[in-house]
């Protein structure tokens, strides 16, 4: 498999990232006493921005071109339309088999507009969990927000396994500061989700600063839900009489 020139600056720029994150506090601090995770940083911004670029316009073209790109994407990720046009992944889709990790988190902020919260971690009967959201510019899937329930990580910096025997009621709601509501109130019709998606091809190319998305996750293990409200996550607040958590990211 032959990997682009493109793709090795990416890797070696997401390498020296997460180096520098997990770097002990005194090595991080003489790093950047002498400058180097300005440089580092500086050199990020300028590979996302020319990244960012090229995928944007290359979508672009092909929808002028009159392809419709939101659709061959949504199939590749096992995603289907709802009456409003906006896309969602299936319960038992195949990214479940991959999990997640904050590499991911890395390479979507080289490609696109993104803003995330994994602040949601927990323990419960010995076993670690985190919830993770997103929000941001999906590209040819327009604007989109996501929240999954992983497990079996040790820490934020972990790989985490998606968790589909731990799927609850879940809500999604995606503003815009100036473009008004995007997603309503989804709650993937009634049925539990591990992994509530929703993506709205008709706002592309948006900050992921003018979005808020609302999560709500409402807890059918009173005990789960106990030892993730003691943890009071950042963005986090909660109803101790519905068990139910919500997100404003």
């Amino acid at each position: 498999m032959k990997i682009s020139t493109h793709q090795l600056i990416a890797l070696f720029v997401c390498f020296i990232n997460i180096f520098v994150a997990n770097a002990a506090p005194t090595y991080t601090n003489q790093l950047e006493k002498r400058g180097w995770n300005s440089f580092w940083n500086n050199v990020k911004d300028a590979i996302s921005n020319g990244v960012n670029n090229i995928i944007h316009a290359g979508n672009d073209v092909a929808v002028k071109l009159g392809i419709d790109t939101a659709k061959y994407g949504a199939f590749f990720l096992n995603m289907k339309k709802d009456e409003n046009g906006v896309y969602h992944a299936d319960f038992d889709c195949w990214q479940q088999y991959f999990g997640y990790n904050n590499f991911y988190d890395y390479m979507f902020d080289l490609g696109t507009s993104m803003a995330y919260n994994n602040d949601g971690m927990f323990s419960y009967n010995g076993e670690n969990y985190i919830l993770w959201a997103w929000k941001g510019d999906y590209v040819n899937l327009g604007a989109g927000a996501e929240l999954g329930i992983y497990m079996g990580g040790k820490d934020r910096s972990s790989h985490w396994k998606a968790a589909p025997s731990h799927a609850m009621p879940m809500t999604l709601t995606l503003t815009h500061r100036t473009k008004g509501t995007i997603v309503n109130q989804w709650n993937n019709r009634g049925n539990d989700s591990w992994w509530i998606t929703a993506f709205n091809p008709n706002y592309k190319n948006v900050n992921a600063n003018d979005l808020t998305a609302t999560f709500t996750v409402k807890f059918t293990n009173a005990g789960m839900y106990s030892a993730f409200e003691k943890t009071r996550p950042n963005g986090w607040s909660f109803n101790s009489s519905t068990r139910t958590a919500t997100l404003v990211l």
